[in-house]
């Protein structure tokens, strides 16, 4: 069964390989090509997600500052895919103790920074 733990270690672990045949096959995370983005296919403007595959694939590798410019989110996306997958008990408490009103500031505060960081790049003309 599928579930939000299981998910994340499977997230994970597919970042370690990846990162290790990456490391090992001496491929830097700017030749890496895993998901198409079919928004920048069909429109030619990078998507807000564009650059997590590579900015991940930095990070396993230990290329922090490459990870950070791909991507700040993607931090977070690690993070987060850790706490899911080690921490899931700790993590739902943490979330469910909050309030609504707090959870939704956190998700709609999330959405604004990974926008923020679309807007930023595209208008510094910077890859995504």
């Amino acid at each position: 069964m599928f579930n939000n733990t299981f998910l994340a270690r499977l997230l994970l672990i597919g970042l370690g390989v990846i990162g290790l045949y990456t490391v090992m096959s001496e491929i830097s995370p700017a030749e890496i090509t895993l998901i198409p983005c079919i928004f920048h296919s069909v429109t030619d403007i990078p998507c807000p997600g564009c650059g997590m595959t590579r900015a991940c694939v930095a990070l396993v590798q230990g290329k922090f500052g490459t990870a950070w410019d791909y991507h700040p989110f993607s931090f977070f996306l690690i993070g987060l895919a850790i706490a899911t997958a080690f921490f899931p008990v700790w993590l739902k408490n943490t979330w469910t103790h909050h309030s609504p009103i707090t959870r939704n500031l956190i998700v709609i505060g999330g959405i604004i920074f990974c926008l923020s960081i679309w807007a930023i790049k595209i208008y510094s003309g910077l890859e995504l």
